[in-house]
């Protein structure tokens, strides 16, 4: 009786051994593959992975000899064996600030701050490895360790800018750092690239973890051929989290923030300035004060409204999930004019399990969710086509919802009349995920998490398609890219991903770069070139382009400037283009500048295997 007894309680704990993590599993997984079904097991609660355990946070921790450094030219990669399938990511890599803001500049470098920049580092270690830093403020800290090193939010301030150059590499060589060129903290500002040499920051923080006068009103500008920062023209209310849309007349308009100082007060009326006259400033928009639409009624509508120039001239966005147009014709008036559907009856529960068989009764708790519409702050948003906007995953508001995995299209060719549709969804639940347009037009989801900030994050990106509303794993990332995290379209076709709360970056080369040959190994791919071709584009007039190799499609992209899970206005166009002989084509653009604004683009040629060429970046008006 007493062998029966241990036999049995045996029997129970190699049952709850295999069982437990393959249901914890299967748990995740169905928030993904499964939720779509209203309500499901989320996750196990007391998970130990995150906030206060994680010292390293290396998924797939490699000898350090085995992890990549990206080379100089791209031909001496080592190449792994699958990815022409799953794309291929460099090691983890020293980077100066961590990188909640990061924008592509002209002339073809890549600023990045949202903290206090590495002041000293250890010398001694290889730039794959972790290492111990000191910031800026005089604080040491682990460069991959993470935010339990800090309280809050002390590490983050925009005072010191990193300027990194790809052509030169990887090494501290390809960097510069910017320590505190002026006196204004553009932490959780917005980012506009205006011209050839031109860079519009505006807005940010206030004085709340540092020793700096209050910016949130400050814009400036930074001098790409110079390298030289300048203040500009105050704002006249304070736009931490603020959203910006240039028209195609060229007008700058910023919606949304709040004060970071005072919880209650928030911008709810647009500002507009004349960038082809700055010195004239700031002109409020006092009919067009909303609180529906940019305060705090429902969500946080104020947060980084999405929003976008449509192809009639009017202004369109996204709060939260209401859709709102502002129309230009009418003194600029804004109104609501749609709802992204929400999730209605989540579930919140908490189910305990015991088991009589452990003389402790040892307990397990799993939380009951409903996963939430593709809605709020840490949605991303992109537009794919002329007046066709993507929104990717977020989160519903309330406990009882988890982030969500959806896919909605919004189709704004009638500004006062869009038209919604729920596609296909993604594999993974991402909140705060990034979502940056590709050369071929697809888009490659990075980084979120299907639960809390530092928990559960998605380390596996994916590439939808949304023609076919299909979509795509890639090979794992290192590191996890949650809240703060950045990705961005490179010249040559790699993604830069960086941010979220560590002094790394990684880079992600896509399977387009890559190919299988005649025996069955994989290699870099083939790829066609644009030899020559004017960096200023007119509208309307024909452009000529030398190439080199088997063209099939052209493609416009926006350069890119990304934070917290949004690009500003990122816009992709296929181009029409005649072949004129061998070795030149010719595109055209229309005339409407509402379609494209002013602004600078990269310009890919892409071959019918869908391998892109080295962008260009060019400047159209």
């Amino acid at each position: 009786m007493v062998k029966f007894k241990l036999s049995k309680k045996l029997i129970y704990i190699i049952a709850i051994l295999i069982t437990l993590p393959l249901f914890l599993v299967i748990s995740l997984s169905s928030l993904v593959h499964l939720y779509e079904k209203r309500s499901a097991i989320l996750f196990k609660l007391g998970y130990e992975g995150g906030h206060h355990n994680e010292k390293r946070f290396l998924i797939n921790p490699l000898k350090q000899s085995d992890r990549q450094i990206p080379p100089l030219d791209i031909k001496d990669l080592k190449i792994n064996s699958d990815s022409d399938l799953v794309g291929q990511w460099s090691a983890p890599i020293d980077w100066n600030v961590t990188a909640i803001h990061s924008i592509l500049l002209p002339d073809e470098t890549v600023m990045t701050f949202g903290t206090y920049g590495i002041d000293k580092k250890e010398s001694d270690k290889d730039i794959r490895s972790n290492k111990k830093i000191t910031i800026t403020d005089g604080r040491e800290l682990e460069r991959d360790s993470g935010s339990h090193q800090w309280k809050g939010h002390s590490v983050n301030s925009g005072i010191d800018f990193d300027i990194w150059d790809p052509k030169k590499g990887v090494g501290d060589n390809s960097h510069i750092l910017f320590k505190q060129p002026v006196v204004m903290d553009a932490f959780c500002s917005v980012v506009r690239v205006l011209d050839n040499n031109r860079v519009f920051i505006l807005g940010g923080m206030g004085t709340q973890d540092t020793n700096l006068p209050d910016t949130q009103t400050q814009t400036m500008i930074y001098d790409v051929l110079n390298k030289k920062f300048s203040l500009s023209n105050k704002l006249n209310f304070k736009r931490w989290y603020g959203s910006v849309v240039i028209t195609g007349d060229e007008k700058m308009f910023i919606f949304g923030g709040r004060d970071i100082e005072n919880v209650k007060k928030f911008s709810t009326i647009p500002e507009m300035i004349d960038l082809k006259n700055i010195d004239q400033g700031w002109q409020v928009l006092e009919q067009a004060d909303s609180n529906d639409l940019f305060g705090i009624k429902d969500a946080d509508e104020w947060n980084y409204p999405r929003s976008f120039l449509s192809s009639d001239g009017n202004i369109v966005g996204i709060s939260y999930n209401k859709i709102w147009v502002m129309d230009v014709n009418n003194n600029y008036r804004v109104s609501k004019t749609e709802e992204i559907p929400l999730v209605k009856s989540g579930i919140s529960k908490v189910l305990e399990h015991s088991d009589p068989n452990f003389d402790d009764h040892k307990k397990d708790h799993l939380k009951l969710l409903t996963i939430g519409s593709a809605v709020g702050s840490t949605s991303s948003v992109v537009m794919i086509e002329k007046d066709k906007v993507l929104v990717f995953g977020g989160k519903q508001k309330g406990e009882e919802y988890s982030p969500s995995n959806k896919v909605f299209s919004i189709d704004f060719s009638d500004s006062f009349k869009p038209q919604i549709k729920e596609l296909k969804s993604m594999n993974f639940a991402r909140s705060n995920g990034n979502a940056t347009i590709m050369p071929d037009g697809n888009i490659f989801l990075n980084g979120g998490t299907s639960y809390t900030d530092l928990e559960f994050s998605v380390i596996t990106p994916e590439i939808y398609n949304p023609n076919t509303q299909t979509t795509k794993e890639m090979s794992n990332s290192y590191f996890r890219r949650n809240y703060h995290a950045t990705s961005l379209l490179l010249p040559d076709g790699r993604i830069l991903t960086a941010g979220g709360d560590v002094w790394n970056a990684e880079i992600f080369y896509p399977p387009y770069l890559f190919t299988k040959n005649i025996n069955g190994k994989t290699v870099l791919a083939k790829r066609p070139q644009i030899v020559n071709l004017d960096k200023v584009i007119k509208r309307g007039e024909k452009v000529k382009i030398e190439v080199n190799g088997e063209i099939s499609k052209v493609s416009l992209i926006s350069t890119g400037s990304t934070t917290h899970a949004q690009g500003s206005e990122s816009k992709f166009r296929n181009i029409n283009f005649t072949k004129v002989s061998n070795d030149k084509i010719e595109i055209k653009l229309d005339n409407n500048s509402n379609n494209l604004q002013n602004g600078t683009y990269l310009l890919f040629v892409l071959n019918s295997k869908g391998t892109p060429s080295e962008g260009k970046i060019v400047f159209v008006n």
